[in-house]
């Protein structure tokens, strides 16, 4: 499993540096509360955005955007709410993106971003 959870912390460590490249502001990775896990909270202008994001090294078991299913994403808006409420800075907007990381054998990461996950 250790082997698993490097790869995700990569992928997370991707995204997280490439929305920052982009003047996005990453307030949290990893962020755990009773209800679970958000891998990353940023800011995208005034909006507040729940990332997940989903790495594999191979599409054996299908594309990362499949295993964000619409009760993942339920989950995830529980616990974009529940971070809200534990911060004391407001957002004029907040929305759930997700963004996949598939790790080719060689050459850097492929990422397939989805804004606005529903």
């Amino acid at each position: 499993m250790a082997a698993k959870d490097a790869v995700g912390r990569y992928g997370e460590r991707v995204v997280a540096e490439r929305l920052a490249a982009l003047g996005w502001e990453v307030l949290e990775r990893n962020w755990r509360c009773a209800l679970g896990e958000l891998d990353i909270v940023a800011v995208d202008h005034d909006c507040v955005v729940a990332v997940e994001v989903k790495t594999r090294r191979t599409a054996t078991f299908g594309s990362p955007l499949e295993a964000v299913t619409p009760v993942k994403v339920a989950r995830i808006r529980k616990l974009l709410a529940a971070w809200l409420a534990s911060q004391d800075r407001t957002f004029t907007e907040a929305r759930i993106d997700v963004v996949a990381v598939t790790l080719p054998s060689a050459g850097a990461a492929q990422l397939e971003y989805v804004r606005g996950a529903t």
